[in-house]
């Protein structure tokens, strides 16, 4: 990891009667110093070069119940994150619910298809092969994702009386979505695990950038006119956006992924 005068990250720690706070500290062509805790609960400290070690630990000292919090709070949603082998009954979660896995094994069907049927979320295959099974479910993630921002866009579109002149699906490691001067927009595929009224927030949020392509107040005036409840909706992406996730264990016994419950 670097800084953006190319700076590597340093480990680095302070000790208080609470214990112990590792962090990484970056090098940066900044103004201030600013302590940042990822979904997996690292702590990035963002300093000026200028700016001696003793005040960067000064400031982690005072920060420090604030840090610990965040990092039991990312703790929590670790724990709750699913992580797939493809066994029978597991949760796929869509659309801010868990369905549970039904493996359909089928020499007679083509390929792999995955569908929801009911309550469950069913994948039929030839094949008991966890990486086989798991390129169709990104890939019926990321297809039904497209068909719901497009959806949900052309809903609000003209409320705002904008159009945009695309609208894709991307794996986007840091942002929900994002808005260019061509006034396309791009979303996050994992957004189709999220709650409906989430996955509304953020098509709303990038569709007002084609008005505002700022973070100004009459920016978020315009988001609140068409979604009233955008600031829960913010702090719910702050909270738990790290469980919107598609992890996957892979065991060198596949069979024993499947649990050996395929039917």
């Amino acid at each position: 990891m670097k800084g953006k005068n190319g700076s590597p990250a340093v480990a680095d720690f302070v000790r208080d009667t609470q214990g112990r706070i590792d962090f990484d500290l970056m090098r940066m062509r900044r103004k201030t110093i600013s302590i940042q805790i990822d979904g997996d609960g690292r702590v990035l400290v963002k300093a000026p070069a200028y700016v001696s070690r003793e005040e960067i630990l000064s400031l982690v000292l005072e920060k420090a119940p604030w840090i610990r919090e965040k990092c039991n709070a990312a703790a929590r949603v670790n724990r709750q994150k699913i992580r797939h082998r493809f066994a029978q009954g597991e949760p796929f979660l869509y659309l801010g619910k868990n369905y549970p896995l039904h493996v359909d094994y089928d020499t007679n069907v083509r390929r792999v298809c995955v569908s929801l049927a009911g309550d469950c979320f069913l994948i039929q295959t030839p094949v008991v092969d966890v990486k086989t099974m798991e390129a169709a479910v990104l890939l019926w993630y990321r297809e039904n994702a497209l068909r719901l921002m497009e959806q949900r866009v052309a809903i609000y579109a003209p409320l705002l009386g904008r159009q945009p002149s695309k609208v894709m699906v991307r794996e986007q490691k840091s942002r929900w979505g994002s808005c260019n001067s061509k006034g396309e927009l791009r979303f996050n595929w994992k957004l189709i695990m999220a709650p409906p009224s989430v996955v509304d927030y953020v098509a709303v949020h990038e569709l007002c950038h084609l008005k505002e392509m700022n973070h100004s107040a009459a920016f978020w005036k315009l988001v609140e006119t068409l979604c009233p409840e955008h600031k829960a909706c913010r702090q719910w992406l702050k909270d738990y956006g790290a469980l919107l996730a598609f992890d996957v264990i892979r065991e060198d016994n596949q069979e024993r992924s499947m649990n050996n419950g395929a039917v």
